[in-house]
């Protein structure tokens, strides 16, 4: 994250402060919640962790040949407190919702999953990112993406003003509409 507030010019905060701009985020991840209830398929799990904002799940976008799930169920879970995400034995916890079909492939065909991850990289900028790999005769380049993209920044800015204020807002729409800031390109050479 060090590497992202540097790249995009916005010094890192405080663990307190990271958590209350978070909470100012709960009413927006509720609301994003219940829309994949309603209209997306999703399902609330009842859990005894206190420490999740909430926990939804889906079946599995791969089909069998006959339709039928041919995948474990899709679980989205988020915590209350942002701090939770830098917690050492939740991050297998954490790997196993960001590195699953819901951010890789369901953030591309359900608008909501795509708000989640969006508001997420707002907020935790540099810790979720998005990776598009190429490999030539030379090496390995890796597009990194540390931002959402600029237009939904713009359709946004009402709520992203309410939690992050209108000086913080006009930064990260600043980063994220400039290339140089937003993404990162890596190689590695074969």
């Amino acid at each position: 994250m060090d590497d992202w507030a540097h790249r995009i010019h916005i010094p890192l905060t405080t663990a307190a402060a990271l958590n209350s701009i978070y909470s100012r985020a709960h009413a927006w991840f509720e609301a994003l919640k219940l829309t994949l209830v309603r209209e997306h398929k999703w399902s609330e799990v009842p859990t005894a962790d206190h420490r999740l904002l909430f926990s939804l799940e889906t079946s599995s976008i791969r089909r069998s040949s006959t339709g039928i799930a041919a995948g474990p169920k899709l679980r989205l879970q988020l915590p209350i407190q942002a701090s939770s995400f830098f917690s050492p034995e939740r991050r297998v916890q954490w790997q196993m919702v960001f590195h699953s079909d819901i951010f890789d492939t369901l953030r591309k065909m359900c608008p909501p999953v795509r708000d989640i991850l969006n508001l997420l990289q707002c907020l935790l900028t540099g810790l979720l990112t998005i990776s598009f790999e190429e490999r030539l005769p030379d090496a390995t380049y890796r597009t990194i993406r540390g931002l959402p993209p600029l237009e939904w920044m713009i359709q946004n800015k009402k709520e992203l003003t309410k939690i992050f204020g209108h000086e913080h807002y006009q930064a990260l729409a600043r980063a994220s509409g400039d290339t140089k800031t937003s993404f990162k390109l890596e190689s590695v050479p074969h």
